[in-house]
């Protein structure tokens, strides 16, 4: 990832930044952008107009200015509504990049930790542990920064950082993918699968993060997981037809490694809480429980399942892939590998399904999602596995926490720092400069709405698409018309040119970024008024607990963990607790109807945005607050009786 100095710079100071090259700056070889310097100067911003945002025109392209790719749009002084015309501005973008990049070194995590500490004076004490001498094993298919897809990799590598800093001797383990620099081989072990032995190499890498404290990273290597197409599958040709086995040799590496694997003068040993993630390693309580704990290894050991995405299961057929003669395991696991698919039907193993029947205890990533999932439209067909499991404590939702270099006060990204006390001045600068950089007409009292995520009707990118008319059409109300809209991701092809059409046809209007840039990200953040998550469904989504941080006010699909992670306005009353708007229903209109309250709430009633503002920055959901419930369930899990299925 980007290896940024941290400036010691005082809080609100503008930052000096180096004009922009193209849309989003001077790309540099790897794709990121180059930044000058800070200076030391203490000069502050310019601030923006501060006028009533009544007193606003629709926004109206009048001189467009091109210059080495550089869109500028100056906004008119007419009441009419912009012409609808076609021809977008030619601007330079930058190379597509995952917004899951790892922007901080160990050492500015560190000094990011401390920062945050310090300033937040209402932090609760922290959770006194009573297992932290318990080594935490973190198993995954993918692993910040080595490996990603999305934002699986991105929470496991938080896992592996906060339990090390937290005082467990941790060990976070995934396949080997590539020829990963900087880690030595220390160890091989031989494993039975597929009705024949295979021997795998483990690589390893200790990061030291301070006072003694870090975390072995352990890569399983394997011919099978050398596949430069991608880590699940070919995108041309759909998934390996091979991963059952790929993921079942990850899970007995995995379940090896404690055993195997002398790091630092000593193995892991047996009394270890294991924390699988999602369907790829949903056999390692299997395996515990059938090849280790019945042969007298393991005995105090504990696994936990953390459940990411219950749509993606791992479903094979049973009869290619025996529960004998391929996973090794006795006949009576079938019990437990039995699935059921529409075209599989009883022919069918379900990997995810027998780690929710085999662990020891079922984590979700929010409190609402480990509800949702003990239903049948939730449960994707373990609703009933999971009630059970539930009925007996042993399922628990814990909001995911967000890393610490998402804070607008430490923010080396954006062109202000800001905190609490002078968030107004903070964002006013930010948004002009977000305003510029993205060829929009640049005017404060226009209302800038921004979505970042995967271009998927999951995301509800077609509720988006199907708005755009009616945010962009003068209605005479003082709100529509009087709106941006920026929206960052990559995805499904029609959807991709279906934002480059927006784009065409509401210059100076609408930026349609197709890719990722995570230190966009972090200025988009910091320069809208207003995030969209309409997902459909959404276990968790962080970017609505990054803007609230960034007092930017999600409207969001009440679903999972967006209905946790934001207080909606129901009603005046709401005004002292609210930080967002939720939508019920996945609709248009449901959507439209919070739209137009978040955006009359903007543009009309200023003290009552304000007041949502302070409240949204006021959040805490950083991941020492999670941190203290898994430690809550690492001690009732290990000092519970293992679960029996």
């Amino acid at each position: 990832g980007v290896q940024t100095e941290v400036p010691k710079v005082p809080s609100g100071v503008l930052r000096t930044v180096k004009p922009p090259v193209g849309k989003f700056g001077d790309i540099g070889q790897a794709g990121y952008i180059r930044k000058s310097p800070p200076s030391g100067s203490g000069e502050s911003a310019e601030t923006a107009d501060n006028k009533e945002a009544s007193e606003s025109t629709p926004c109206s392209e009048t001189d467009v200015h091109s210059h080495a790719g550089l869109g500028r749009r100056v906004p008119s002084a007419t009441s009419s509504p912009p012409p609808e015309s076609a021809g977008m501005c030619e601007l330079t973008r930058g190379a597509s990049l995952s917004t899951f990049e790892q922007l901080a070194d160990n050492a500015e995590k560190l000094w990011l930790r401390q920062e945050m500490e310090e300033r937040e004076i209402e932090r609760p004490a922290r959770y006194g542990a009573r297992h932290l001498n318990t080594p935490v094993v973190i198993v995954s298919s993918e692993l910040n920064p080595w490996s990603k897809t999305g934002g699986l990799a991105m929470v496991v590598g938080s896992y592996a950082y906060e339990f090390a800093v937290r005082g467990h001797r941790t060990m976070a383990i995934s396949p080997r993918y590539g020829d990963y620099q900087n880690c030595q081989r220390v160890g091989a072990t031989k494993i039975w699968l597929a009705g024949q032995e295979h021997e795998v190499q483990f690589y390893h890498q200790r990061q030291d993060f301070g006072n003694g404290r870090g975390c072995d990273y352990i890569f399983v290597d394997h011919d099978c997981f050398h596949r430069p197409q991608g880590l699940y599958g070919d995108p041309a040709g759909g998934e390996y037809p091979d991963n059952c086995f790929r993921f079942s040799l990850l899970c007995i590496a995995a379940a090896e490694a404690p055993l195997v694997l002398n790091l630092g003068g000593s193995v892991y040993g047996e009394e270890v809480c294991f924390i699988a993630n999602d369907w790829q390693t949903g056999m390692l309580p299997v395996y515990l429980n059938y090849k280790y704990k019945r042969n007298r290894t393991y005995q105090k050991a504990r696994c936990m399942m953390v459940l990411h995405n219950m749509g993606y299961q791992g479903k094979y057929r049973m009869s290619s892939f025996p529960v004998d003669r391929f996973f090794g395991l006795p006949y009576e696991a079938v019990k437990d590998l039995q699935g059921e698919d529409l075209n599989f039907g009883q022919d069918c193993v379900n990997l995810l399904g027998a780690g929710v029947r085999r662990a020891d205890r079922v984590l979700t990533v929010s409190p609402n999602y480990a509800f949702e999932i003990q239903t049948p439209e939730g449960g994707h067909g373990l609703h009933t596995d999971l009630r059970e499991k539930a009925s007996k404590g042993r399922v628990m939702g814990i909001l995911n926490g967000i890393s610490d270099e998402w804070n607008p006060s430490t923010d080396p990204h954006i062109v202000m720092r800001y905190e609490r006390e002078n968030f107004e001045e903070g964002k006013r600068c930010c948004k002009a400069e977000l305003q510029r950089q993205l060829g929009l007409t640049e005017d404060p009292k226009l209302c800038l709405i921004g979505f970042c995520g995967r271009l998927c009707y999951q995301k509800g990118i077609h509720l988006i698409l199907e708005c755009l008319p009616w945010l962009m059409r003068n209605e005479g109300n003082g709100v529509n018309g009087f709106v941006q809209v920026a929206m960052m991701g990559k995805g499904e092809l029609k959807y991709e040119r279906e934002l480059r059409k927006a784009e065409e046809q509401y210059p100076g209007r609408v930026c349609a970024f197709v890719g990722f840039d995570p230190i966009i990200e972090h200025r988009m953040m910091a320069g809208c008024d207003i995030l969209l998550m309409p997902s459909q469904y959404e276990p968790c989504g962080l970017p609505q607990m990054y803007a609230q941080q960034y007092a930017t006010l999600p409207v969001v699909h009440e679903t999972g963990g967006l209905k946790d992670s934001v207080r909606g306005l129901w009603n005046d009353q709401e005004r002292h607790n609210a930080t967002g708007f939720l939508f019920g229903g996945f609709d248009t209109n449901r959507l439209k109807e919070r739209l137009y309250q978040a955006m009359d709430t903007f543009r009309h009633k200023k003290a009552l945005w304000q007041q949502m503002q302070m409240n949204a920055i006021k959040c805490n959901y950083y991941w020492p607050q999670a941190i203290d419930e898994y430690e809550k369930n690492i001690d009732q899990v290990m000092e519970d009786e293992p679960y029996q299925h």
